[in-house]
């Protein structure tokens, strides 16, 4: 093309699309002064999204990436290498697994957060489930939970349903999602009958899946979200600044909007 059209071609394209081209360019070429990765759990999805626009208010000149999903193949990930830099359990197993294992900076780990485990049901359906015995109903043919082998919040339900004594009887209804968010999808969408998730996860669909009924008391572990600093992370103050932030009014505001409870001792 000869230069006299190249430059026709040119002209006629709007300020504006120019603009808008270029900025996208310098923003791929941005280089920020710390980057950090954070693993953790599905169910603390929204909240922590938000928690990270508040951190990079105050730090714009830091970037954060998030890795969500379920607690058990985000542990395997920091094992088996990953660059992790903070990490945040929906149980304590996980965390107990990679302290075994000399994965964690020393002292780093804290509690965080609790959550208690419900019973949801699609919100238009309309039968009677008022409670986990309910199940056994012969029009409850399907039921969601989270892998027990994966996902902490289908341990958690495995333990209700064999500490009721139901867990045999329901076990040809079980279907078994990848992470908590799974499951509430698949009852959001009216796909099962019934599924087993947190309460917070319960909450950010409430119009679509309703709850039938909180676990019993004792009859499941303690839900808690742990959380800790990865011994091989890069940027490991940059982690500490982050997991500072956790124990913030700030932060406790955000988690409190999204029906978490803080565990007993604040991050310090």
């Amino acid at each position: 093309m000869e230069k006299k059209g190249m430059e026709s071609m040119i002209e006629k394209i709007p300020v504006r699309t120019i603009a808008f081209v270029i900025f996208l360019i310098m923003a791929s070429l941005k280089v920020y002064a710390g980057e950090m990765t954070i693993s953790a759990a599905a169910s603390l999805t929204d909240a922590l999204q938000e928690i990270g626009m508040v951190f990079l208010e105050q730090h714009p000149e830091h970037h954060v990436y998030f890795n969500f999903s379920a607690s058990g193949p985000l542990m395997r990930q920091i094992e088996q290498g990953a660059p992790v830099d903070l990490f945040i359990s929906a149980s304590p197993n996980e965390m107990n697994e990679l302290e075994s294992r000399g994965l964690l900076i020393d002292k780093s780990r804290k509690d965080l957060l609790s959550n208690d485990v419900v019973l949801i049901l699609p919100a238009g359906l309309d039968r009677r489930v008022q409670s986990f015995h309910d199940l056994r109903d012969a029009s409850i043919k399907k039921i969601v939970i989270g892998d027990p082998a994966f996902v902490p919040c289908g341990r958690y339900a495995q333990e209700i349903l064999k500490n009721l004594g139901i867990w045999d009887a329901l076990k040809p209804k079980l279907i078994f999602g990848e992470d908590v968010r799974q499951v509430l999808e698949y009852v959001a969408r009216d796909e099962v009958d019934a599924g087993v998730v947190f309460a917070t996860d319960a909450a950010i669909k409430s119009g679509r899946v309703k709850v039938a009924a909180f676990a019993p008391e004792k009859s499941h572990s303690p839900v808690l979200y742990p959380v800790a600093i990865i011994k091989s992370s890069k940027n490991p103050e940059l982690a500490r600044t982050f997991l500072n932030l956790l124990g913030s009014p700030d932060a406790l505001a955000i988690f409190k909007k999204y029906q978490f409870k803080p565990f007993e001792e604040k991050l310090k």
